[in-house]
């Protein structure tokens, strides 16, 4: 409570804007404001202002690295992963993958880092990464010419012999 005095001794003050002393500010800046009234009808008003700050960083859950096998169509698997779950204490502006592949995108083989970013409304950030990882445990496919029966030559014991190179894919180089 604002102090006074008056030179008639009667002085009577009274809140006239802004919440009560123990009660729940708001985020931001709130004006207090005190009138100081005496026995002849004279007034006086003094305010100040209680600015309250959201400096609580948004929560994020934990998420947990990813390991996957390539897929045989091609070198990388598609990889879903869903949504961060995330809160703040005053709401939320946004939660954003900044770096890495989204959830059902394909990944490629090795580790990709997925980070998230998430942003309250009063601009405090956390960030949450996890690694997802793609392994090429896909065998090569190999076929090689077909068996040959080669008769030699009328007193030879050898041959010469061509055929055709074994070929080879993979899903990935």
């Amino acid at each position: 409570m604002p102090e006074f005095a008056d030179n008639s001794g009667e002085v009577s003050i009274e809140q006239i804007a802004g919440p009560a002393s123990g009660e729940v500010f708001p985020v931001g800046t709130t004006t207090v404001t005190f009138r100081a009234t005496d026995a002849a009808g004279n007034t006086a008003e003094c305010s100040f202002d209680v600015t309250v700050n959201d400096t609580e960083a948004p929560t994020t859950e934990t998420m947990e690295n990813i390991t996957v096998n390539a897929e045989q169509e091609f070198c990388g698997a598609v990889v879903d992963f869903g949504m961060i779950g995330a809160d703040d204490n005053c709401g939320l502006e946004s939660v954003e993958i900044t770096e890495g592949l989204a959830s059902g995108e394909v990944f490629p083989v090795g580790t990709t880092t997925v980070t998230w970013t998430v942003t309250d409304i009063h601009g405090n950030t956390t960030t949450v990464s996890f690694d997802v990882t793609v392994v090429d445990n896909t065998n090569p496919i190999i076929s090689c010419p077909g068996d040959m029966v080669v008769p030699t030559a009328e007193g030879d014991d050898s041959v010469v012999v061509n055929f055709n190179d074994a070929t080879a894919t993979d899903n990935c180089d």
